[in-house]
């Protein structure tokens, strides 16, 4: 795989199951890809559109939606513990939480394109879809 390609994962709930939700934001040539929203247990996933940056109780925060849900967005917050996902529609928050991809103790099954560590998926999300 291109090794010019990164990816950060942030989920809630546990793999494989109904309950399952992530959002994968990803970089291509050092620029903004896209941003891949799964959920459940089949991991069904679609392509959210980057709106651009907003804030959230004054923190830097940026704008999603689905492509053809002619509604409008959800909020995407960074915060100390993961990232806010505010839909002002419903009226709710959920909080993600970085996903490890790398299996514990298992050098040869390492995802050389995701972020290594929380801080390293922190930091280009801010460099990356902050702006």
């Amino acid at each position: 795989m291109d090794q010019d390609v990164k990816v950060a994962t942030w989920s809630v709930g546990k793999p494989e199951t109904a309950a399952y939700e992530s959002l994968s934001f990803w970089i291509k040539e050092n620029h903004r890809a896209y941003i891949r929203y799964s959920h459940g247990k089949s991991n069904d996933d679609t392509e959210l559109q980057w709106l651009g940056p907003d804030t959230y109780n004054g923190r830097k925060a940026f704008r999603v939606t689905l492509p053809k849900s002619g509604a409008c967005c959800l909020v995407i917050a960074p915060d100390t513990v993961g990232i806010q996902v505010i839909d002002s529609r419903r009226h709710s928050t959920k909080s993600f939480y970085w996903e490890d991809e790398n299996p514990a103790g298992d050098s040869i099954a390492r995802c050389s394109i995701c972020a290594q560590d929380e801080k390293e998926a922190v930091g280009w999300l801010r460099r990356y879809f902050l702006r």
